[in-house]
């Protein structure tokens, strides 16, 4: 099923994205590329279940970037750990 949702945290020293989905918890990517990401853009993608590379649209840049998705239906609690933040 076809997902979207919110960059809400970036861990820029790892590369790591948790976008925030409506009733779904958060997804965890891990940018590939130096694409230009910032919270608060809207992503769409393909799978809710699909892990590792992956693209991933960014609506708010118009663009797509491939990624390797870490994880999906992420709880609040967990964002720390999944996001590698000491």
């Amino acid at each position: 099923m076809a997902m979207t949702g919110i960059v809400r945290y970036i861990n820029a020293q790892r590369g790591m994205v948790a976008i925030e989905t409506d009733g779904h918890g958060y997804t965890i990517i891990e940018l590939l590329d130096g694409d230009e990401i910032e919270v608060g853009d809207k992503m769409w993608w393909a799978d809710d279940t699909a892990c590792g590379g992956e693209d991933y649209k960014n609506i708010t840049k118009g663009t797509v970037m491939s990624v390797y998705v870490q994880n999906h239906w992420v709880a609040p609690e967990q964002l720390r750990q999944q996001l590698l933040i000491g």
